[in-house]
């Protein structure tokens, strides 16, 4: 239902005005929120935590060790670790490049950065005023060995954490998304209670969830099953990380049979001996994807998380999609409906979620 249609029935109209997308400035009407990156960083560290560089040659360590520059991105994109190179902690450039999305016609920019990533709510809200972008701020935790502080805590307490974050906010600064949260193994007791805890969240606030994907079919079923099993809507799920099967779009029925959106969000990445698949593979299983009427559960972005991805340093970028993409999709055969379903009506229908509240927070379970 639009916000002007005619109708009689009160609990509809305020069931459509209770909609509403949380970002970090305020709640949005849906309509608001124009072309949508679903799965994007701004502001985060992803220094794998006690990592020292597996190369511990002089010439190894001063990689590592050294500031990003232009001579070192060679070498960087060959797989050389550096340590600036997966901090983005630079308000000022992430509004910069933010803004190319923005010139190409973007509305709003998911940042997936979970609790313990470098989140930085107050940095996010400064940036969605200097560009004037729509900032939706993720939640929870991406995974045990990243979170820091999670030993000892029960699976209510970081629901309720997460709660928290989506009804009251830090410091006024609100999610609107759970995650991004890694891969995670249900089977493993640490990592079921970060996707149980997401679920519980989601099924009380009506959040949405961002997962990536398994590597393994069946850990992917369980994550999904036990989402399920806790309360999670799974069409309100998306599964990120789905470029690499790209080249094999039959593999990816499993993930839509369960009724979750299936997210590209590799894209604008330069291609190396270490990529498995490139943007043409995306872009040709989009094409496929629709064909087989899977249009409605297609989400594409870039999933920028270090420097070396950003314009400045000879990157993609966050405007790629719209920039570069888009119109490569429509040189495919994609209409103008196709593309407006999987920019913009898609991540509309995956972030839309009712006023924090419209439902009593659930008690947690005994066994928890």
């Amino acid at each position: 239902m639009r916000y002007n249609d005619q109708t009689s029935d009160p609990e509809a109209v305020a069931g459509a005005l209770r909609e509403r997308i949380v970002t970090v400035r305020g709640d949005i009407a849906p309509d608001l929120l124009g072309a949508v990156l679903p799965h994007e960083h701004l502001l985060s560290d992803f220094t794998p935590p006690g990592e020292t560089p597996g190369d511990r040659s002089a010439s190894g360590l001063r990689i590592y060790r050294a500031p990003l520059t232009m001579e070192l991105l060679g070498e960087v994109a060959m797989g050389a670790p550096n340590r600036d190179d997966r901090l983005l902690g630079d308000g000022e450039l992430a509004a910069d490049e933010a803004a190319s999305f923005k010139h190409a016609g973007g509305g709003t920019l998911v940042d997936v950065t979970s609790i313990g990533l470098g989140r930085d709510p107050a940095g996010l809200r400064r940036i969605a005023e200097t560009t004037g972008l729509n900032v939706v701020m993720g939640s929870g935790w991406y995974h045990p060995a990243w979170a820091g502080g999670l030993a000892g805590r029960d699976v209510g307490s970081l629901t309720e954490e997460i709660v928290r974050d989506l009804t009251e906010g830090v410091d006024g600064v609100r999610a609107g998304i759970i995650g991004e949260i890694a891969p995670l193994d249900p089977r493993e007791p640490a990592e079921r209670a970060i996707l149980v805890a997401a679920a519980r969240a989601s099924a009380a606030t009506g959040a949405p969830i961002c997962l990536d994907r398994c590597a393994d079919p069946v850990t992917q079923r369980l994550a999904l099953d036990l989402l399920a099993e806790e309360g999670a809507d799974l069409t309100r799920v998306a599964v990120g990380h789905c470029d690499a099967l790209s080249p094999r779009p039959d593999e990816l029925e499993p993930l839509l049979d369960r009724g979750v959106f299936v997210q590209f969000d590799r894209l604008g990445r330069l291609p190396s001996v270490r990529s498995v698949s490139d943007d043409q593979d995306v872009a040709a299983a989009v094409i496929e994807l629709a064909r087989r009427g899977h249009a409605e559960r297609i989400l594409l972005s870039h999933d920028v998380s270090a420097k070396s991805q950003l314009l400045a340093y000879g990157g993609g970028g966050y405007g790629f999609v719209l920039q570069q993409f888009v119109p490569y999709l429509k040189m495919l055969g994609a209409d103008d409906a196709l593309l407006e379903t999987i920019t913009v009506r898609n991540p509309k229908r995956l972030l839309t979620t009712a006023t924090p509240g419209r439902k009593p927070y659930p008690t947690p379970k005994a066994d928890s």
